[in-house]
């Protein structure tokens, strides 16, 4: 399942109309179930998967753009009170994101803006993170170098990017979890077995 938030919605405009929207429609037509936001419904999203039955079985990746980056970061600290892991968290152009949760196992920070409109904040890792954040200049994905802030919800490669880095083969990717994972979710570490040596 592939959850999107929108950045901001201009008057007159609507979260249709946004390049998160097209990004949301791509991803079904690939076959995997997504669904767009806009960022001030963060918590209303992540309530709706935890009231699925199986929610902790579904594979997540979310992604969020300009204030739908604040929005994807706290998705996911929503997720992690629920003992529930992030596959992939991609903030792109994200407007002051909250820390990472550390129940998220794939960090993508996408930045690149030029010109007045650079609004976009450094994903910070938040307590007990132990993963990495991946930073990625979208600007030099853009072939006809459109580096704003705004231009580039819509941008083709980088809406491209965006969705190689959530889904393929027909699915969410999946990643490894990072070292912390059990303690952050509550889950009891693995016990390792000792072998004993019989008594003589």
């Amino acid at each position: 399942m592939v959850y999107l938030f929108a950045g901001l919605t201009p008057m007159g405009d609507t979260v249709a109309r946004s390049g998160m929207y097209t990004l949301t429609q791509n991803i079904r037509a690939s076959g995997i179930r997504a669904e767009v936001y806009n960022p001030a419904y963060w918590r209303a999203a992540a309530d709706d998967l935890l009231a699925q039955p199986g929610a902790a079985e579904v594979p997540v990746a979310v992604a969020g753009y300009s204030m739908g980056g604040e929005a994807a970061t706290r998705f996911a600290e929503r997720l992690r009170s629920a003992g529930i892991p992030v596959q992939t968290l991609l903030a792109f152009e994200a407007y002051k994101p909250a820390p990472v949760a550390c129940n998220v196992r794939r960090v993508i920070d996408m930045y690149g803006a030029a010109g007045p409109l650079r609004m976009s904040t450094r994903l910070q890792p938040g307590k007990a993170f132990t993963g990495e954040i991946e930073q990625v200049d979208w600007s030099k994905l853009s072939p006809d170098g459109r580096h704003d802030h705004l231009g580039v919800s819509k941008e083709p490669a980088a809406l491209r990017y965006v969705q190689n880095a959530l889904i393929g083969d027909g699915r969410v990717r999946m990643s490894a979890p990072p070292p912390g994972e059990a303690a952050c979710l509550g889950k009891p570490a693995e016990k390792q077995t000792v072998a004993t040596l019989p008594e003589s």
